[in-house]
């Protein structure tokens, strides 16, 4: 991120990150909050790439979820869990496969999924802890599978989100109490990249992706929730840079955003989403204040030609349902790790450098009252409004 940008302040709505075009906004600095000093985590429990193995719930409790190679050249699936993300006891072997993604429920319900199976033919698996317990047996949830996705509300309700082999869209459901739901098709669309999703928690869910088959270029969202399906993909914008991704993030509100970088060196883009379901056309991401009974104020520029929020050099955003808000990133040019927090209402303070040489954030994952971060198989957290 420029250091032009680095120092602006800016304000953030407590319901959702606007778009638009102006001034910058001028807000009070809000002091830094303090991340915790990193700690390592055990061998194995560390997810890889873009797979959100990382999960806090409002307690403080923590998850994490890798995969370990065996001596036969099989795969272990692997989660640890801490109750306040400095003790972490020994990980649990729940199956065999890689790519594990996990959540975590208010109540500590812990549900995590992974692709299984043989290697020709992988299957998405998923296994259930309840509060307190042990882990299920795996189950078959899906096929055609990759690195699955994973999201849970307060009630315990999950859903896993899944991108075939060629770039096909899948989910699946498991009602808290239940079993998991027949797998479901969203997209059949070729060439399909970059899979996101949100989930709030009344259950309300967003996935976005890329698609680049013959006819349908471009960036794609669907919306639905997690035990009542979805409606039909919508196009949302020009598709990001080859081989980047999407983020979005959704508030108990209903209302939307997502984000993408349109190019190697480019500004990174953003569509919002209405409570109603309708998208914005996309444009450059700006940020802006959105006051109780108010309207709009003046947005600020978040994004700039070169930033490195959403491209392939590794960033995250989050929000929780209090209106805090959480963004790292990596300096695309030093790979230095920084973090900047908004609370609700509040705007952002100076960015907080994290660590340097860092290509690449493991996680980011927020709840009311913690943010957790993974990088470099070490985990930090901090303690948000």
């Amino acid at each position: 991120m420029s250091r032009s940008i680095r120092r602006l302040r800016l304000a953030l709505p407590a319901l959702l990150i606007a778009l638009g075009a102006g001034t910058a906004l001028a807000v009070p600095a809000q002091a830094a909050s303090s991340w915790s000093p990193p700690v390592q985590l055990p061998a194995g429990c560390v997810s890889s790439g873009s797979v959100p193995g990382l999960a806090v719930n409002a307690a403080g409790t923590e998850a994490a979820a890798g995969s370990q190679l065996n001596a036969d050249n099989s795969s272990s699936v692997l989660v640890c869990t801490s109750a306040d993300g400095q003790t972490w006891p020994a990980p649990a072997t729940v199956g065999q496969g890689t790519s594990p993604a996990v959540a975590l429920a208010p109540d500590g319900r812990a549900v995590t999924a992974w692709a299984g199976g043989p290697f020709n033919a992988p299957v998405i698996q998923a296994s259930v802890r309840p509060p307190g317990g042990t882990w299920s047996a795996p189950v078959t949830v899906g096929t055609d599978a990759r690195g699955p996705l994973i999201g849970i509300d307060r009630s315990g309700n999950a859903i896993i989100a899944w991108m075939g082999a060629t770039g096909t869209i899948h989910t699946a459901s498991l009602p808290a109490g239940g079993s998991w739901t027949p797998a479901q098709t969203l997209a059949t669309t070729n060439y399909g990249s970059g899979l996101a999703m949100a989930v709030n928690s009344a259950g309300s869910a967003v996935l976005t992706w890329a698609a680049k088959g013959t006819g349908v270029v471009g960036t794609y969202a669907d919306s639905g929730t997690i035990l009542g399906g979805f409606a039909a993909p919508v196009k949302a914008g020009p598709p990001p840079y080859p081989g980047g991704r999407t983020s979005v993030a959704l508030n108990d509100a209903g209302q939307a955003v997502m984000v993408w970088a349109r190019g190697l060196g480019a500004a990174n883009v953003a569509a919002t989403r209405s409570a109603a379901g309708t998208w914005s056309a996309a444009v450059q991401l700006y940020a802006s204040k959105l006051p109780a009974g108010g309207s709009w104020g003046p947005p600020a520029l978040l994004s700039a030609p070169g930033d490195s929020v959403s491209n392939f050099f590794g960033g995250r955003v989050v929000a929780d349902s209090a209106g805090t808000f959480v963004i790292a990133w990596t300096d695309g040019t030093t790979r230095t790790l920084n973090a900047l927090t908004s609370p609700p209402g509040g705007g952002f303070g100076p960015a907080v450098t994290l660590a340097p040489n860092v290509s690449q954030i493991n996680g980011l994952q927020i709840a009311p009252g913690h943010a957790v971060l993974t990088f470099n198989s070490v985990v930090t957290s901090e303690p948000v409004s």
